[in-house]
């Protein structure tokens, strides 16, 4: 891994393993191997970028083994966390995997605690840098770790 990718440069996103990645205005996201990868600034998702998490969600809830979350913000509103859901329960069988949000807003921890109330709770959030407990939530190495949040600092919006 290059230095520029460990930081979340250009180089993260062009590892073979990373598929269907994303960056628009407020959120980007890509398949990492088989694990989804979301970054979103401190803007509401928009909704037509929201579009795209979903997608992933659907092509890839059977095989996902994890959920890496990076957010600085504001985090899905009501009919958008309910659109997430509903992508995932179109798939028989289909449950959220282990998913760490890395996060310092308090706004976007409350949301992890509503997702919890109505699924399996395989969400948690961690500040941004407990990577260990984060890791051990999702069963990885610290190193594969360190890799998605260079990632998902690669497919994070700035914002403007």
């Amino acid at each position: 891994m290059t230095a520029s990718s460990e930081h979340g440069g250009v180089a993260a996103l062009d590892a073979p393993d990373v598929v269907g990645a994303f960056k628009g205005r407020t959120l980007g996201v890509a398949m990492v191997g088989n694990v989804l990868v979301l970054a979103h600034n401190a803007l509401p998702p928009a909704q037509d970028e929201w579009v795209h998490y979903c997608d992933l969600v659907g092509q890839n809830i059977t095989t996902m083994r994890a959920q890496l979350v990076v957010a600085e913000g504001h985090g899905p509103n009501a009919p958008q966390r309910q659109q997430a859901l509903d992508q995932g329960a179109k798939v028989k069988g289909a449950a959220i995997p282990p998913t760490a949000v890395l996060t310092r807003s308090p706004l976007v921890r409350g949301i992890v605690t509503l997702f919890n109330w109505f699924t399996p709770k395989a969400m948690r959030a961690f500040p941004p840098e407990d990577l260990e407990a984060a890791a051990r939530h999702l069963k990885m190495s610290d190193a594969e770790l360190r890799r998605l949040v260079g990632i998902a600092h690669a497919l994070r919006p700035q914002e403007a």
